[in-house]
């Protein structure tokens, strides 16, 4: 028989939208990051951290949104406190947060 996955390589894995919302996440929440990054689910591990502090609400979420006339490139129209509440580091993940953000 084949050895078992290391849980290790397990860990790695992105999140699918299913095994989320089996751990009662919003349905919304989960089809919204999913589609941020056009199904890969990278962006499915800010679930956690989006239904404790924004209690996975998309308006809530949409509430980052600041008016910047134009200025200041896709990442100024998110509030800066956003990306330290939900604890984003990478460039790729804050460009495809605002992008989405800009659209709710």
């Amino acid at each position: 028989p084949s050895p078992a996955p290391s849980s290790a390589s397990a860990a790695k894995r992105p999140r699918d939208v299913a095994s989320a919302a089996a751990e009662g996440q919003s349905t919304q929440l989960l089809d919204w990051l999913s589609s941020l990054d056009d199904g890969q689910g990278a962006m499915l591990q800010y679930a956690d951290v989006l239904s404790a502090e924004f209690d996975g609400d998309l308006q809530q979420i949409a509430a980052a949104k600041v008016e910047t006339g134009g200025r200041g490139g896709i990442l100024s129209y998110v509030d800066p406190s956003f990306w330290e509440t939900i604890k984003v580091s990478k460039i790729g993940h804050k460009m495809l947060f605002a992008k989405g953000i800009a659209k709710l």
